[in-house]
């Protein structure tokens, strides 16, 4: 797990979206990681485009087992 958020600092700290760090970290698709998190493709990509909705980071940092504190 320590590899994981490792990777996921390293992107974020290079500029990366956090949304589309956490995407690649785990290796999914848009469509992979709607299933994992409970969030329609459409919400996703719209994180992924810079919509900071809270509660829908939250939902996806959980889903994924990951810290809040790694995507806020």
């Amino acid at each position: 797990m320590l590899e994981l958020v490792d990777t996921i600092s390293a992107a974020l700290s290079a500029g990366t979206n956090p949304v589309t760090a956490m995407r690649h970290a785990f290796g999914y698709s848009l469509e992979e990681l709607a299933v994992t998190s409970g969030l329609a493709t459409s919400e996703l990509a719209e994180l992924e485009a810079g919509d900071a909705d809270p509660a829908k980071l939250a939902r996806l940092a959980s889903a994924l087992g990951l810290p809040e504190t790694l995507i806020s």
